[in-house]
């Protein structure tokens, strides 16, 4: 098997009334080489407010790291919630068909969760990529300092700032 490629760089695309977006060109070739497909998967990230987006085969290896955890978990000893961590990671999920130019339909649930009007700012992250609603990455605590300063570029060279 092919090692697999690994979600980079960032991007602020625009949304249009109808949810359609395009996945930036890098992060679509990535999901291209690993999946053989276009097909995105899009979830809530489980930390940040913001979206995660990756590939089929990262959801195989999701499966497999949570058997891990769980197992690990329960040799220490530790109570593990199995059911909402297998409907977190394959239930509350879309598969999200993109066309050669990478545009999509943000499903609505995922829209509204992401908070996602206008624009959306990608950013790989290796295994994953996510997908801002940029004033609110701007705004969240916790996040890198430099990462913002990155988005307010980004929204400045657009002319939304």
């Amino acid at each position: 098997m092919a090692e697999r490629g690994l979600f980079r760089g960032y991007a602020l695309q625009a949304i249009d009334g109808k949810g359609r977006v395009a996945i930036p060109a890098p992060l679509r070739a990535v999901i291209e080489r690993n999946n053989g497909d276009r097909v995105l998967l899009i979830a809530k990230h489980d930390a940040d407010p913001c979206l995660s987006g990756y590939d089929r085969g990262w959801s195989d290896l999701l499966h497999a790291r949570n058997d891990r955890d769980e197992n690990r978990a329960l040799d220490a000893g530790k109570d593990v919630d199995t059911h909402n961590i297998a409907r977190r990671s394959f239930g509350a999920v879309d598969e999200v068909p993109f066309d050669a130019s990478g545009r999509f339909i943000l499903p609505p649930f995922f829209r509204s969760k992401g908070k996602l009007d206008d624009l959306a700012f990608f950013i790989g992250t290796g295994d994953t990529f996510e997908i801002w609603n940029p004033s609110v990455l701007i705004e969240t605590p916790g996040v890198d300092e430099d990462l913002k300063d990155m988005v307010r570029f980004c929204l400045e060279q657009r002319g939304a700032a």
